[in-house]
């Protein structure tokens, strides 16, 4: 049943891949590994659950994902939307299945929930913000062809456990107003400041494949950029990619230093074997987007961001 319901609504679900900007040969082989075979992993998670409702004969699955750190680090049990599936193309009848889901779901009190949908499900966004989800942010994919990828050099280097203490300071000045965290209405603005200082640490620590710092002469390392080389996704997806991921510039010490430190990875990942990189900004960040178009990244695709609180 599962099945069908993906195979229903393929041409839209292919969007949730986080590599669905990839040229149109790719998408088969993209869609098999992070739709079909993500959402059987899924299933498989302990902690996922499916909640399964009816509508006038129409089946529609929702997909959600107990995040145990997320909850144990804000103390608010904390969990993700991963999919609504249903194979029909009536909106009244989606909207009365996600009525029913937001329901039956949030009848405990005390609960928080978010889902990062794609642009083209304007259907499941609509009917989920019928239903009490609000929008609180808007995400964008840039990605980077790295094959032929020249430009001017910088000297860096990369971040030690020595680093940590000053990292984690840039990391909590250099606040976005806008990303979920900080604009999520029910997160203290001073939690949220550490969760991402605390997010630097564990890169650091191993949760990304490498975290890169300035190290020209006179210039203090108040700037970092982390990595995952997504190596073991290669062969799946039919690409070498890997991705940015959490960056933080101080615009006292390291003004202009933003683009040295994309530049400079998009080098160190090319030197590892990947062929693209890609990136997630906010769509109210025009200074990070203008680095990425100058530096000759291309726009992918768009997500939204929803959640709703009990």
């Amino acid at each position: 049943m599962i099945l069908d319901l993906i195979s229903a609504r393929k041409d839209i679900l292919f969007h949730y891949s986080p590599y669905s900007f990839f040229p149109k040969k790719d998408q088969e082989k993209i869609f098999q590994h992070s739709i079909v075979k993500g959402i059987e992993k899924n299933l498989d998670d302990e902690n996922v659950q499916t909640l399964q409702i009816d509508v006038l004969g129409h089946k529609h699955v929702f997909i959600v994902k107990f995040l145990k750190w997320d909850s144990d680090y804000f103390n608010l049990p904390t969990y993700k939307l991963l999919y609504v599936l249903y194979a029909h193309k009536d909106y009244n009848i989606l909207k009365n299945a996600v009525k029913i889901f937001v329901k039956d779901f949030f009848k405990e009190k005390g609960r928080y929930c978010f889902s990062e949908i794609p642009s083209e499900d304007i259907f499941t966004i609509q009917a989920l913000n019928e239903s009490g989800f609000k929008l609180v942010e808007n995400r964008l994919t840039y990605y980077l062809d790295l094959k032929n990828y020249i430009h001017e050099r910088y000297d860096v280097r990369s971040a030690t456990v020595e680093d940590i203490p000053n990292l984690k300071r840039v990391a909590r000045e250099m606040r976005n107003d806008y990303d979920r965290f900080h604009a999520e209405t029910i997160f203290d603005l001073g939690k949220a400041d550490e969760f991402l200082a605390t997010y630097i640490e564990e890169s650091i620590k191993g949760f990304s494949d490498f975290t890169m710092v300035p190290a020209e002469l006179g210039v203090p390392a108040d700037a970092f950029l982390t990595a995952n080389y997504l190596v073991d996704e290669w062969d799946y997806i039919g690409e070498k990619v890997s991705k940015m991921v959490l960056s933080s510039v101080s615009s006292q010490t390291c003004k202009g230093w933003y683009l040295k430190l994309i530049s400079e990875m998009a080098y160190h990942l090319k030197s590892i074997g990947a062929q693209y990189s890609f990136m997630h900004p906010a769509t109210t960040n025009r200074a990070v987007i203008h680095t990425y178009e100058k530096l000759g990244c291309k726009y992918g695709k768009c997500v939204h961001i929803l959640t709703y609180t009990s």
